[in-house]
């Protein structure tokens, strides 16, 4: 039969101390304080200036066939009563099949979960959603444009709420201001808000249903967008005035390569390029001796290698360049040209366009000449969503058809000349003044 311990009174336990070995090297030492079996207290040596080392209990107990040290707190904190209280429930659970350090576990398990869930809308989107579309967007513009959206709209009305708190009634507060006046804005607000919201419920940090999910839900809230929006189109340039539109674009160039953005909005033009393809154009994907452009897979809008056939107007530009490193074109200091320069640069020259709308003005060109199709004039875009063009793209991207359109094109942009001079209509007086 063990031998039982003596029970010590509480100054006899405030008087224990470290152990110091026979080289004077002090450890950790553990005394038995009876009252309990198996309840000890250890004694720890100072660190640093401290006079003294601290004290914690320690209950040794054999739980289902294995010895646990289970930890009570420490002294002075938890006196010694506290301590022969809290050994004899222990004990007690452990007769009734209860193992302490897991139950211990499982209730710190659980507070870690609740307060995970005590994070606001704008720490999780800041922490958690954002970061991942980062990563998945293709531009630093999207970036830009998805803190700017959650900035202004989203952040002010449920930033400081909690996740599990948002109800629908914060996203309805929410979209009204700008629903019938910005609605594109909106709708991609509503969609962030949902996306967020729907990743912290697979994050397990929210239990109850999404209160943005628009189909049957809020949609119900507000009236139809077609209702009560009009979706405008980019201005576009009509195709019978593009020469006299690149005719003053030449004109803008002062001296050679005064002007990137002039030749960057030249080469958008002659390529069909959208905006931020041709600003962000990296001379490594230029094949100038093969005359291609090719446009890797996950850059710009496009999930696919793609290839652009460079018609001898656009080489020319491309060769006009001071260099043949990085960037094709940037500004005279080096950097990035910005989208709002190049879309502001038809209304500067008296046009009535916008960048991007120069790619509406070559379909309308393609379907007055009456002789391209139009899986040649859509994968001339780059849109290869359609049944037609993904069949099309399976045959070599149609590029030699698409290098003829652009060819043609080329011809009409710089010079009047469309290549099959029957097809091309003039402007009226009316349409020339206008």
């Amino acid at each position: 039969m063990p031998k039982k311990a003596k029970e010590l009174s509480n100054l006899e336990v405030r008087r224990l101390k470290h152990a110091i070995a026979s080289s004077g090297k002090p450890y950790n030492a553990v005394y038995a304080v009876g009252g309990v079996s198996g309840l000890y207290i250890q004694c720890v040596p100072p660190k640093g200036s401290n006079g003294a080392g601290a004290k914690s209990w320690i209950l040794r107990a054999l739980v289902g066939g294995k010895r646990r040290d289970i930890g009570l707190g420490g002294y002075p904190t938890v006196p010694i009563k506290d301590a022969r209280e809290a050994a004899k429930t222990i004990k007690a659970d452990i007769k009734a099949g209860i193992d302490p350090v897991i139950v211990a576990k499982s209730i710190k398990s659980k507070l870690r979960a609740e307060q995970a869930k005590e994070i606001t809308f704008k720490e999780y989107a800041q922490k958690n959603f954002i970061p991942n579309r980062a990563k998945e967007y293709k531009s630093p513009q999207q970036v830009r444009r998805l803190n700017q959206l959650l900035r202004d709209y989203a952040f002010p009305h449920i930033g400081s709420l909690l996740i599990t708190d948002i109800e629908r009634a914060h996203v309805i507060n929410l979209l009204k201001p700008i629903w019938e006046t910005k609605n594109e804005t909106a709708k991609r607000v509503q969609n962030y808000v949902q996306k967020i919201i729907q990743q912290a419920i697979a994050d397990g940090l929210r239990e109850k249903a999404n209160p943005a999910t628009w189909k049957d839900d809020l949609a119900l809230s507000f009236p139809k967008a077609s209702k009560i929006h009009k979706v405008r189109h980019h201005r576009f340039l009509d195709w019978r005035k593009l020469p006299d539109f690149m005719k003053s674009l030449h004109e803008l160039e002062t001296h050679k390569d005064s002007r990137p953005d002039v030749k960057c909005v030249a080469f958008m033009i002659l390529t069909v390029a959208r905006p931020s393809e041709a600003r962000l154009v990296d001379w490594k994907e230029i094949d100038l001796d093969k005359r291609v452009w090719n446009v890797p897979a996950g850059k710009y809008k496009s999930n696919r290698d793609w290839k652009i056939p460079l018609t001898p107007q656009a080489i020319k530009i491309l060769k006009s360049m001071p260099t043949r490193k990085g960037r094709v074109f940037s500004t005279i200091d080096g950097n990035e040209i910005h989208d709002k320069y190049l879309s502001a640069m038809p209304d500067a020259l008296g046009f009535d366009a916008v960048a991007h709308g120069f790619r509406s003005t070559f379909r309308t060109w393609g379907q007055e000449q009456q002789r391209f199709t139009e899986e040649v004039l859509e994968l001339s875009l780059k849109h290869i969503d359609t049944n037609a063009t993904r069949a099309a793209y399976a045959r070599s991207q149609l590029f030699d058809e698409r290098k003829e359109v652009l060819t043609a094109y080329s011809k009409w942009a710089m010079k009047g000349d469309s290549g099959q001079s029957s097809k091309v209509v003039p402007l009226t007086k009316r349409q020339r003044a206008s």
